[in-house]
């Protein structure tokens, strides 16, 4: 099977690194053939906020990347594992573009929450499930700003 494994590097390195190089290695082990497409958080320093801040919510470069990624490489499955901040959820629908199927593994809430906690104050916050998440930007959920909560 041909699968395209792809990931977005935070700038400090943590476990989901770890279960992308793993799954990686493990799928090649077993006989798939496995391309991996990654990007790194270093990035954003060299890009103006607010086109960080758009590119967040949706890339279409990224997706126009993964589609040609996929009909390159010919892959039936993408198995995305972290797509913050640099590819967006508009990756989702390049690989589908591309005729593959998607696998998007959770590591955290980072979809449902800005701190990708579902805390706050030590609590369990579940305020911006299911709707606009306006009380992460009014508590600064994400690195103690409003602005980068937003």
């Amino acid at each position: 099977m041909k699968i395209l494994v792809v990931h977005n590097f935070y700038q400090q390195a943590g476990g989901e690194d770890v279960v992308f190089r793993a799954e990686t290695a493990l799928l090649r082990r077993h006989g798939h053939d496995v391309q991996t497409f990654t990007v790194s958080n270093d990035l954003i320093e060299q890009t103006p906020r607010l086109q960080a801040a758009a590119q967040t919510v949706w890339n279409a470069r990224m997706a126009r990347k993964i589609t040609a990624l996929v009909r390159e490489y010919g892959s039936e499955i993408v198995h995305f594992h972290n797509t913050f901040p640099l590819l967006s959820p508009a990756v989702y629908g390049g690989a589908r573009a591309g005729g593959a199927a998607v696998v998007q593994t959770l590591h955290n809430f980072r979809l449902l929450c800005a701190n990708a906690l579902l805390l706050r104050d030590g609590q369990i916050c579940e305020d911006c499930l299911g709707k606009l998440p306006l009380s992460a930007v009014q508590h600064s959920c994400y690195r103690g700003s409003r602005s980068a909560s937003a």
